[in-house]
């Protein structure tokens, strides 16, 4: 028999097509790697799918379509080999590789787990193979069949108390309770007046400028514009003497190499990328060997990796930025599995222009940022110098009147060597050289009034930082989170800011009027701590369901009893009469946004749009219609699932629509811009004309 007729004596079983192409180039021909290509087994899509009364016990089934890929495994398994269950290394793919267990009957499964798809680490884990960790499945039917008796039967509740569609869940409903009670926390923000004063200062050649920050040894900022007339009034033409310098050297320490949670927010931050297009693009880079693997809490990293990372320092930035021992991070998450490590390359060698070639563009700058994060962890401390000088007024002595210059001078980059940014700014220099008891001529003031400002929305990275913070969530569900409410039109992100829709407050009112329990931070935090210690063997399945499935039953049938739905749905009256019975009409709140409703509903159902909101939207970005384009009539300003539009106030005779335009013009064609969403979510500004006019705005 030749080499290439020889048939495989052992079975090795991936999730991913393209992780097993990967593995296949480091396992000889007596091994066969195929893929599942995601689950085989998962509840029922259709029903509750779990049988409450046999304690909680989940009606797994094939799911469709995956019945050919179970007859393809059965047939490749040896008849004397081994087989090997390499599913992800965390509970998710202890589930997987237990269910294909299961599904292939196999007797004395391998369970092989690795943290990066390189050639020794594959061979290694084979040679170390164990069996399936039941503590980590058990935990992971436990999240499975939590969040289904939440959210379908909190869902079925939602559809009778507001309308058909809509959907709950046990952590995306705390997640959608930040973004709406930020909005709140914003709508209740009262502005107020304040202002800064700065002095214009000139010794010889140098200008600088100070800024006022006390009164009589309290930090002091006017508030209103007669403050800062008197005071003004009062130090005059004075000359400002330097009272005090002070100089102080500080180390900043490195930034710890990516966990998910951290490699999301800095994604989100620095390329404006979604978690969920994030988690595609590193999920890209561990299948094809690039990275460790992406879902993971803890900052360590091994010892290998960590002399990889020296050899590269010592080499390419010289001994100075080599710390004399490695630096080390305590992990923040008290569940860290410090066996796994942080986000990092596997070969800090490689020409980083190779994944470009095998992954494009978007990967590659991920994979570059991952690079350097991990190199800049291990390197040695930025120095820099603090300086803060103090002047007073020369001329006033009461009140006493400090202002303040000042800054960081960088002495040694460290680190930031390979992470950039703080470069030294020639006013620093000028501070630098001053010297107490100095003197500097007065050159008048530049006062600005300012107003204070809400706090800001909810980024996708300050959200899942927020989340983390809470102890919401796990590494591999913040991307999930975060697309479930944006997908089920609860939230909407404009540039980079989360704010939450009619109907994702209406939601969460109605969750925190009648499940507070549920959407209470602490207490989802509980939950998951709960199902962590499922995973180590110190609790039990069916206690820890129990203990949150019979409170849940208990409030919904409290709400069914208590609960009108015209009291969920109804937000106020109205002045308008009814288009049927001219009687009067309420506003109430829709699947798309609010609309008119007769107050006699079901028994009338008269209703109408709220035309012409034109408050909800900026006129001064937006252009406002002058007429429709079918029938020259009126347009009005209407929402749909997509979001607001123009549409024709004569409808449904006329069906004429405009999308929302800009008050700006395509430089090519000339016509109004508009803005779009690429198929990752990402918004964009390109020419209404598309796709006769192809012109896509560039981000300044």
């Amino acid at each position: 028999m030749t080499k290439k007729q020889q048939k495989h004596t052992s079975l090795l079983i991936v999730e991913s097509p393209a992780k097993a192409k990967t593995i296949n180039k480091y396992l000889g021909n007596e091994y066969k790697v195929m893929a599942t290509i995601g689950h085989i087994i998962d509840l029922p899509k259709s029903k509750l799918g779990v049988d409450v009364e046999k304690g909680y016990e989940p009606l797994f089934e094939t799911i469709y379509g995956k019945g050919k890929v179970i007859t393809d495994l059965k047939r490749a398994v040896p008849k004397k080999g081994n087989v090997y269950l390499a599913m992800d290394p965390d509970r998710e793919g202890e589930a997987i590789a237990w269910h294909v267990a299961n599904a292939l009957k196999l007797k004395n499964a391998q369970r092989v787990t690795f943290h990066e798809i390189t050639e020794d680490a594959i061979k290694e884990a084979v040679g170390k193979a164990g069996k399936i960790d039941i503590n980590l499945v058990e935990a992971q039917k436990a999240r499975r069949v939590l969040d289904r008796l939440v959210g379908y039967k909190l869902s079925e509740l939602i559809w009778q108390k507001i309308w058909y569609g809509l959907s709950a869940g046990r952590v995306q409903s705390v997640a959608l309770r930040l973004v709406v009670e930020k909005e709140e926390e914003r709508e209740a923000f009262k502005s107020e007046e304040y202002w800064e004063v700065y002095v214009n200062l000139k010794d010889g050649k140098s200008k600088l400028v100070a800024k006022l920050s006390r009164k009589d040894g309290k930090k002091y900022i006017p508030q209103n514009e007669k403050e800062v007339t008197d005071l003004e009034k009062k130090i005059g033409k004075s000359k400002f003497l330097v009272k005090d310098i002070t100089r102080k050297e500080v180390c900043r320490h490195a930034y710890p190499p990516f966990t998910t949670s951290t490699l999301q927010q800095a994604s989100n931050n620095i390329f404006g990328y979604s978690s969920k297009r994030t988690m595609a693009l590193a999920q890209q880079l561990y299948q094809s060997g690039y990275i460790t693997y992406m879902r993971t809490d803890s900052y360590n990293l091994s010892t290998k990796a960590i002399n990889a990372i020296r050899d590269v320092i010592k080499e390419r930035y010289g001994e100075k930025y080599l710390p004399e021992k490695p630096n080390y991070y305590k992990t923040r998450s008290k569940n860290a599995q410090e066996a796994h490590e942080a986000i990092r390359p596997t070969n800090f060698n490689m020409d980083m222009l190779k994944v470009k070639g095998d992954l494009g563009n978007y990967a590659f700058k991920l994979y570059e940022l991952i690079w350097k994060r991990a190199v800049a962890s291990q390197m040695s401390e930025k120095k820099v110098e603090v300086l803060n000088v103090v002047l007073v007024p020369k001329d006033v002595s009461k009140p006493e009147y400090i202002f303040t210059m000042g800054g960081e001078i960088v002495l040694f980059d460290g680190f930031r060597k390979v992470l950039g940014g703080n470069v030294n700014v020639d006013d620093l220099q000028e501070i630098s050289k001053i010297e107490k008891g100095m003197v500097f001529d007065n050159l008048g003031f530049n006062n600005e009034q300012k107003f204070t400002q809400p706090p800001a929305r909810y980024t996708e990275a300050s959200l899942i930082k927020k989340l983390e913070l809470l102890g919401i969530g796990r590494p591999s569900t913040y991307a999930t989170i975060i697309s479930t409410i944006m997908a089920r039109g609860y939230v909407k992100k404009e540039e980079k800011a989360l704010f939450p829709t009619d109907v994702g407050r209406i939601v969460t009112n109605f969750l925190r009027d009648n499940f507070k329990k549920l959407v209470d931070y602490k207490y989802t935090a509980k939950v998951e701590d709960e199902l962590d210690d499922i995973s180590l063997g110190k609790k039990e399945y069916i206690p820890v369901i129990d203990e949150q499935y019979k409170p849940l039953m208990e409030g919904i049938e409290v709400a069914k009893k208590n609960v009108k739905k015209d009291d969920v749905v109804i937000l106020g009256k109205s002045n308008e009469k009814c288009p049927i019975c001219k009687g009067s009409m309420v506003v109430r709140i829709g699947r798309y946004g609010k609309f008119l409703s007769c107050s006699k509903f079901p028994e009338c159902k008269g209703m109408t749009d709220i035309e012409g909101n034109e408050e909800s939207i900026d006129l001064k970005k937006y252009l406002k219609p002058k007429e429709c384009p079918k029938c020259k009539g009126e347009m009005v300003l209407k929402n749909s699932k997509y979001g607001k539009f123009w549409a024709c106030k004569n409808y449904p005779d006329c069906k004429g629509t405009l999308p929302l335009l800009l008050n700006e013009k395509c430089p090519e064609c000339g016509n109004p811009l508009v803005e779009r969403r690429s198929k990752w979510g990402r918004a964009f500004t390109g020419c209404s004309n598309y796709p006769d006019c192809t012109y896509i705005k560039k981000k300044k």
